[in-house]
């Protein structure tokens, strides 16, 4: 997998326009054919599909950014950072670039960004989903999640999470037995996180996102509902967060639902085993996919 220096390097700024305001964010876009754009999760960044772009891109105009507040995207300071706006962002790329139908592959946090998107009427011809806590109530965040948004704890806790150490120990306790998180690759998406020295308190303000969603949740769940037909989802089974409980209810909330599961994958499929990923992505997404 290629540095996040070199992953950089292979990508670009573009000034789009959110909340009224024009915001630099880092953008990666490459290969030919059908677009499919990579929604990263949460504390991450576009670097986390680093793994599986070579493949992807062999098939696709394959389009992925830092979230405003991620990555090397802005990072503005007290801002309030919203759900709905990280959609305003994503469609304002899409007319940036000028993507018409599009496919979207999304994770934890990016799934969420999906779901406000459909929710709002804009509909990828193929979404394929993985690992996320799609349903609140089966969602179970980290301790250190939910202390987060506590207003005083929160501040503390983002004050003492900001070390590479507590990142490592914290994301590695989400990694499958079998694909254990690499140390040296911990520190790459480390520096990714740091990008541009964020403030002590922007990790907390970014957990927002929890009781947004909640507040959202019917709306977001009619909206999975409503476009099960288009989606897909590929669940690594040992993810501690969101996996087996939420992989077990597809099933039962959803009409035959298109669901691979990976009992050796943790909460990161994408980066614990990123040939088989790759590969059900694109028999998912590839002009001829067979479902």
């Amino acid at each position: 997998m290629t540095g996040v220096q070199g992953w950089w390097a292979g990508g670009r700024h573009v000034t789009l326009p959110v909340a009224g305001r024009d915001r630099r964010i880092f953008v990666r876009d490459e290969g030919s054919g059908p677009p499919l754009v990579l929604l990263h999760g949460y504390p991450g960044s576009s670097f986390e599909w680093a793994g599986v772009w070579p493949a992807l891109a062999a098939a696709h105009r394959v389009v992925a950014l830092d979230l405003l507040g991620f990555g090397a995207s802005d990072k503005p300071a007290r801002h309030r950072y919203r759900l709905a706006e990280q959609a305003d962002l994503v469609e304002a790329l899409l007319r940036e670039l000028e993507i018409g139908a599009f496919s979207v592959l999304a994770y934890d946090y990016g799934t969420i960004v999906v779901q406000e998107l459909l929710a709002r009427g804009v509909l990828p011809e193929r979404v394929v989903l993985s690992n996320t806590g799609l349903f609140p109530d089966l969602y179970r965040p980290r301790r250190v999640q939910k202390l987060s948004v506590a207003p005083v704890v929160g501040t503390l806790l983002a004050a003492l999470a900001a070390n590479e150490r507590t990142f490592r120990e914290t994301w590695s306790a989400v990694y499958s037995r079998e694909h254990p998180l690499d140390p040296v690759q911990a520190a790459q998406h480390w520096q990714a996180l740091r990008a541009g020295g964020p403030g002590r308190t922007l990790q907390r303000r970014l957990l927002d996102y929890i009781p947004e969603r909640r507040a959202a949740g019917a709306r977001y769940a009619a909206a999975i509902q409503d476009n099960s037909a288009r989606l897909s989802f590929l669940w690594g089974l040992q993810d501690p967060v969101s996996g087996s409980a939420i992989a077990a209810a597809l099933p039962e909330r959803l009409t035959d639902p298109d669901l691979v599961t990976y009992p050796d994958a943790g909460h990161c499929p994408h980066i614990e085993i990123p040939d088989r990923f790759a590969a059900d992505v694109l028999a998912r997404t590839a002009p001829d996919r067979s479902r």
